[in-house]
């Protein structure tokens, strides 16, 4: 009688102790997370109860690079398809920076049968549903850990140690650049062009910041962590973004008189009706909440769930060396389910997926921080107010720092919890007032412990 197969992952033959890896990318990431492995070989071996071997490793300039200080020789390539069809090689790990590249190594890999570790955010954004299927479909494993926050686990709690959690809202510190340009403007009253000049220099910020601080970066974060918390294919275009390139340090000024600071946030929260709020912005956050007291460039997350509470989780969220052990993670939990001929893993939670129903801006009611800067003259207050009044919008306070230049005058009102929609239609107003000396700015007060 033939006996039935075992479905699981691909398995090496039963004498074949090794499991064979091969990394594509050796960037940042790519060269930190080789290193952890020469580094952690014999812990990770001791965590497996088998060999894992580095195989191959392929970039384009590969064969410009010193890889002297390797443990062992290893094939070197610069062409991806060689590695994919490397028959020693069981596990791939994708460090592409380009997303066109990464998908196709990623769709190759798992065609070919092998399993998959990415640390590409846009990559699992964009096609995570299509990801997971493949995965299942050619039935190998797939690891996404180092998508979000680095070498800081969020990923695996969400996904492990919270599984019997129903999450009602997830908020994230997710990019170190702009969390290190806001904390020193804070901590030292530089403005933000200065801030950045010398995150630049340190190696903080890329000579083109655009995509950390006008908040690209975490909008592709947050639509991860929406997928695994909520279980809902959360597209990035369907996700509002604001960056931090208008705040200015008498914001902060402004923001400790109301016992609040700035940070850019990623959340994404359940609203009444179910459908999900979610967003990147700078907003202003209680000084005595937790991811307050998120700084540097260091990342933080706060997860809000109806029966646990909350869980915040801080580390580093950039890095060669700490993403690199986020990539071995995965790498060593599928070593794990192959050595065991286990099935095929569930990267995001979820054994099925509903459509994202995002929430429209008339059903998120926020209070917000309104701050102007006009060429002084008489009247500026009644003609905001009377615009205010108009869309039904209440004054909480009004402040005004002193001493500030009469031609560039900056002054602050906090407006009580409205109807967005309102308050858009009103700062389209007062955005034309011929006293402004530049557009106003409006940031929520965050809804968060």
């Amino acid at each position: 009688m033939t006996p039935t197969p075992r479905i699981g992952f691909a398995k090496p033959e039963p004498q074949q102790r090794t499991l064979g890896l091969g990394v594509i990318g050796l960037g940042t990431v790519g060269t930190g997370t080789l290193k952890v492995l020469a580094e952690h070989q014999k812990e990770i071996q001791r965590r497996l109860g088998c060999n894992l071997q580095l195989k191959v490793i392929c970039s384009r300039s590969v064969h410009k690079q010193d890889l002297s200080w390797l443990d062992k020789p290893v094939k070197i390539t610069s062409d991806w398809k060689k590695v994919v069809g490397d028959p020693e090689v069981h596990i791939i790990v994708e460090l592409v920076g380009v997303l066109a590249t990464a998908r196709d190594i990623a769709f190759a890999t798992m065609a070919a049968g092998k399993h998959l570790v990415t640390a590409n955010k846009q990559l699992v954004a964009q096609y995570g549903v299509e990801l997971v299927e493949r995965s299942r479909t050619h039935n190998v494993g797939l690891g996404i850990e180092a998508c979000v926050a680095g070498g800081t686990p969020v990923l695996h709690a969400v996904r492990e140690g919270l599984a019997g959690e129903n999450f009602t809202a997830v908020y994230g510190i997710l990019n170190g650049t702009t969390n290190y340009i806001l904390t020193e403007m804070e901590r030292r009253g530089c403005s933000f062009a200065e801030v950045l000049a010398e995150a630049q220099q340190k190696g903080y910020a890329e000579p083109d910041p655009t995509f950390d601080v006008e908040g690209y970066d975490a909008s592709y974060k947050i639509a991860i962590l929406a997928m695994m918390c909520f279980g809902q294919a959360v597209k990035v275009a369907d996700i509002p973004v604001q960056g931090i390139t208008r705040i200015d340090q008498v914001d902060f000024a402004y923001a400790h008189r109301l016992n609040h600071t700035l940070r850019l946030i990623a959340g994404a929260r359940r609203r009444t009706s179910n459908r999900l709020e979610i967003f990147v912005r700078p907003m202003m956050i209680p000084t005595a909440s937790r991811l307050a007291g998120v700084k540097g460039a260091t990342n933080g997350i706060l997860l809000v769930g109806n029966k646990g509470g909350n869980t915040s989780i801080t580390g580093r969220g950039a890095g060669g060396e700490a993403t690199g052990v986020a990539v071995l993670s995965d790498v060593v939990q599928i070593a794990r389910s192959i050595a065991a001929g286990g099935s095929s893993l569930t990267p995001f939670g979820y054994e099925d997926w509903h459509p994202s129903r995002i929430a429209t801006p008339d059903e998120n009611v926020v209070a917000t921080y309104l701050r102007l800067v006009v060429r002084d003259r008489p009247g500026i207050l009644g003609r905001v107010c009377a615009i205010l009044g108009r869309h039904r919008i209440n004054i909480d306070s009004v402040l005004q720092e002193p001493d500030c230049e009469k031609k560039r005058l900056p002054f602050v009102m906090t407006l009580e919890p409205t109807a967005e929609k309102y308050i858009t239609k009103a700062l389209k107003e007062i955005s034309r007032l011929p006293f402004l000396a530049e557009p106003p700015l409006l940031l929520p007060f965050a809804e968060m412990p």
